[in-house]
């Protein structure tokens, strides 16, 4: 364990983000602006402790579910949360910006804006037509969302955005 923290302060040397959990209500309304069906293959970028993921195959569990998470600790506590959730998800130990989305049907987000301008233009060569990307906090720049839904955060509002490539 402590070899595992050691490597999660190296990583955060080089990986500007932290591990902020998206809230267990707005994970219901992203999983349902997704509009899953029945053999979508369904990514969850900086995954976390999957529970986006998880909540997804409980909503329809004919999809393919796979995360990509690059913090070493969250990831073992991600891997850790699937097990008991016993739902047939896929955990990545990886970077984002790496990750194959050519078989994405949607794609689940909730990072830093700094990341969300890198992911478009990762997007624009690897998503097919039709892919839907469901985002919460930060717009994807120059995007239009398809739609916008605002949900409770700390006595004010936060939106949820669909776009759709």
């Amino acid at each position: 364990m402590t070899a595992l923290i050691a490597v999660t302060f190296i990583a955060h040397l080089w990986v500007p983000v932290v591990y902020i959990p998206t809230p267990h209500a707005v994970v219901k309304e992203m999983v349902a602006l997704a509009h899953l069906r029945p053999g979508d293959c369904v990514y969850d970028l900086g995954a976390g402790d999957a529970r986006l993921l998880i909540a997804a195959k409980r909503a329809e569990s004919r999809i393919s579910a796979i995360g990509c998470e690059l913090i070493p600790t969250v990831w073992v506590f991600g891997r850790l949360c699937i097990w008991k959730s016993r739902q047939q998800v896929t955990l990545r130990f990886q970077n984002i910006l790496r990750c194959d989305l050519r078989d994405a049907d949607c794609v689940f987000l909730y990072l830093i804006p700094s990341l969300m301008e890198k992911l478009k233009e990762k997007f624009d060569k690897e998503l097919r037509p039709g892919t839907r990307v469901v985002a919460y906090v930060f717009r994807i720049p120059g995007k239009q969302p398809e739609k916008e839904v605002k949900v409770p955060w700390m006595g004010g509002e936060r939106a949820v955005r669909v776009y759709r490539w």
